[in-house]
């Protein structure tokens, strides 16, 4: 079948935005290690060079809680040491070395799933004039996924990147266990069905670079 839709994105109304490539979900002795990670880093340090050299803006969100129980509500119940996991100013929700943000870069720090909800990141896109927003990160069909059904829900075009979002394995919690590679089948289908554009990183990258005027080495 062919894509739904695929965007005409202009380089300079697009931004990067990479979710919650922290310690914690990406390191092996994390506390909510998702081991996939291990194999988008290299897609997502490509495209953000490409996109900053491009001149697009590169935004990273933090998943961070204050770590006193002020602010967790209902995270709380699905996690109940998200206090200490996640606690700001703890190694473990720091961007990963590989992905360490550059000057210039934004870091956006979130207290539940989506980019979105109460933070600034909306603001910061349309203060950018922002139009279309290309995402990577983790896990594919929590974080990723909720800031993709908010942006979609505030406008945005959204591009969703095949093999730089990580999905992981669900145990058996009624209904059967369900697999990372289910996990990733089932949400690229429907975002590509319901909310926007799937692409391959190399794709985005060749796109980036031909209407920017750059070569794709330069990454």
């Amino acid at each position: 079948m062919k894509a739904k839709v695929k965007w005409d994105f202009q380089t300079e109304r697009t931004a990067v935005i990479v979710v919650d490539m922290q310690n914690v979900f990406c390191q092996p002795d994390g506390a909510l290690y998702v081991p996939r990670t291990a194999g988008i880093i290299e897609p997502i340090q490509q495209l953000t060079s490409i996109a900053r050299t491009a001149g697009m803006p590169v935004i990273y969100l933090r998943h961070i809680v204050r770590g006193d129980g002020s602010d967790t509500g209902r995270m709380l119940d699905m996690y109940p040491n998200v206090n200490e996991i996640l606690k700001r100013g703890t190694p473990g929700v720091e961007i990963i070395d590989e992905l360490t943000p550059e000057p210039g870069d934004i870091i956006v720090d979130k207290l539940f799933y989506s980019g979105f909800h109460d933070t600034d990141l909306d603001t910061i896109l349309r203060k950018h004039d922002i139009r279309t927003i290309i995402i990577c990160g983790t896990v594919t069909n929590v974080c990723c996924e909720t800031t993709v059904r908010d942006g979609a829900h505030r406008e945005y075009e959204i591009v969703f990147l095949s093999d730089a979002n990580a999905a992981m394995d669900y145990p058996d919690l009624g209904w059967g266990a369900v697999s990372a590679d289910d996990i990733q089948r089932m949400t690229l289908t429907v975002i590509a069905y319901e909310f926007g554009q799937v692409s391959t990183t190399a794709d985005i990258i060749d796109e980036i670079a031909n209407k920017a005027g750059l070569h794709s080495s330069k990454v």
